[in-house]
């Protein structure tokens, strides 16, 4: 038999452990990390990303990576089938100095906790201060995404251009009125409706919504993107 202090020791514990069970807060659930890719100095059908001057870059190859932006690298290996990848997780590996294996280190982060980090800057003052356009874009980027930061779609669509390995541009309408207004008036000059978000530029031309194979079609057979 307990006695009442043991009865409520108990009682705690169990409603602890209660919480814990119902999931953690980066949306892992507690679950273990996949094991991460083999990074070194001879592979080159990697996709390295990393974040850099307002936006991402991508890579396939260690040496591609600039020194300044090696310490905290995106990985993702291709060659593993979708269904075989646990979406809840990316990978990150330092690029600074292999071990003495050649292989650079490469650890798991919950993606959650990685987007929460990389959340995309306001506007620079520099594209702000290009002002409205009709045509082409401000950054000279062949992808230019206008978004807002609430969007769930966007959100869904920023995980799908880095999965692709398709460098783009941000704009954010929230932060940026000019942006706004630069929509406004190439939706116009280009009888697209350009109400909702997000929207794409793709090479100058307005794509309304988030449509994956509408976007690797816009792109043309240059485009970088390997699954839909």
């Amino acid at each position: 038999m307990m006695d009442a202090r043991s009865t409520i020791v108990f009682l705690f514990v169990a409603l602890a452990a209660g919480c814990v069970s119902r999931g953690r807060s980066d949306g892992t659930d507690g679950a273990k990390a996949p094991a991460p890719p083999v990074v070194d100095g001879a592979r080159k059908d990697l996709v390295l990303s990393w974040f850099a001057d307002g936006g991402p870059h991508v890579a396939s190859s260690v040496a591609e990576v600039p020194a300044e932006a090696r310490k905290e690298v995106r990985v993702q290996d291709p060659s593993v089938p979708p269904e075989k990848r646990d979406p809840r997780w990316i990978f990150l590996a330092d690029l600074t100095a292999p071990g003495k294996d050649g292989r650079y280190p490469v650890r798991a982060e919950p993606r959650d906790a990685y987007e929460v980090r990389h959340r995309p800057p306001p506007a620079t003052s520099a594209s702000a201060a290009s002002g409205p356009v009709a045509s082409g874009n401000p950054t000279g980027a062949d992808v230019v995404m206008y978004a807002t930061r609430t969007c769930p779609v966007c959100q869904k669509a920023r995980r799908w251009l880095l999965d692709q390995g398709i460098p783009y541009v941000e704009r954010d309408l929230d932060a940026d009125p000019k942006a706004l207004g630069e929509l406004a008036e190439k939706g116009r000059a280009q009888g697209v409706p350009t109400s909702g978000v997000q929207v794409f530029e793709i090479r100058g031309r307005l794509l309304p919504g988030f449509d994956p194979a509408a976007i690797v079609k816009q792109l043309g057979p240059q485009s970088p993107s390997r699954t839909i």
